[in-house]
């Protein structure tokens, strides 16, 4: 029972948390965050309210895709900022060296600097689920859709927070760690996006010519051979994800249905995010 007690208790995940919760502009920060949410969803309401007699459901689906996507795109600009100098910004105060020669285990100093680097971006979208509450009473969405938005905010927290501190594990300078952890990211991003659609565009044009060769009807993408390699790559497509998951219709590149992105997604940057970590261990002595 000690041995557990004293694996799951992390000193650096303590004291990083009372530092950043006790500081005077968490609660400013917070209130400015909500604030900002609450008067683009009011102002979208009063404008769809706006000289009409009656309100849909629908007006309600739209406030809650703009509110989803506007946080989706808050967790991917800021969580790269968040976790890049964790370790590289203990390295240019030069406390690095002490931190490891305490009894702290490398796991135990990545894992206590990689979830205090997420706890404030977590507190801030779970702050958000009173608004989001206030937007299922209109209607239009269902709380599983809720629920799996909240799952990939935070595999995508989770990974992209990863691949930060091992990026800040590996490399000296926090300013280069964070240039190098927003390039991956949204290179990844984009990369996977244009490979995607060069398939999807080079499958639709190989069953053209097939049909037209034939003179036979088009088959649907579904039956050419590359469509299982078509779905792999639209399950780990953020920007597929967020179309599925989101706004709960079709993927981008695909006839796939709503659901089967979804624990790809998970899955894979779950995987990631283990790697990620598991390399930051590593290093971390390596590289101090």
């Amino acid at each position: 029972m000690n041995d557990l007690i004293h694996c799951v208790a992390n000193p650096v995940l303590g004291k990083e948390l009372r530092v950043r919760m006790r500081s005077k502009k968490t609660p400013w920060i917070i209130t400015l965050y909500l604030a900002a949410l609450g008067i683009v969803i009011f102002s979208i309401l009063f404008m769809q309210a706006a000289n009409k007699n009656s309100y849909y459901s629908s007006n309600g689906k739209i406030i809650f895709v703009i509110l989803s996507v506007m946080q989706y795109a808050l967790i991917i600009l800021a969580t790269p900022g968040l976790t890049a100098g964790a370790i590289s910004g203990e390295r240019e105060r030069q406390t690095l060296p002490l931190l490891l020669t305490t009894n702290l285990s490398g796991v135990q100093i990545i894992l206590g600097k990689w979830l205090s680097s997420l706890s404030f971006m977590i507190l801030l979208v779970l702050s958000s689920i009173p608004l989001y509450s206030m937007v299922l009473l209109f209607g239009g969405t269902s709380p599983g859709q809720f629920i799996k938005i909240f799952a990939v905010y935070l595999i995508t927290m989770l990974a992209i927070g990863a691949v930060g501190l091992c990026i800040s594990t590996i490399m000296k300078r926090t300013g280069a760690a964070t240039v190098t952890t927003y390039l991956l990211v949204f290179a990844f991003s984009g990369l996977i996006f244009l490979i995607s659609g060069l398939l999807y565009d080079s499958m639709q044009k190989d069953l053209l010519q097939i049909a037209s060769q034939t003179g036979a009807a088009v088959h649907p993408i579904s039956t050419h051979p590359l469509y299982g390699w078509l779905q792999l790559l639209n399950c780990i497509n953020p920007f597929n994800v967020i179309t599925v998951v989101f706004l709960n219709q079709n993927g981008l590149f695909s006839q796939q249905s709503p659901e089967n992105p979804f624990w790809g997604f998970i899955v894979f940057y779950g995987i990631i995010t283990i790697v990620a970590l598991a390399v930051a261990v590593l290093f971390i002595r390596r590289k101090a």
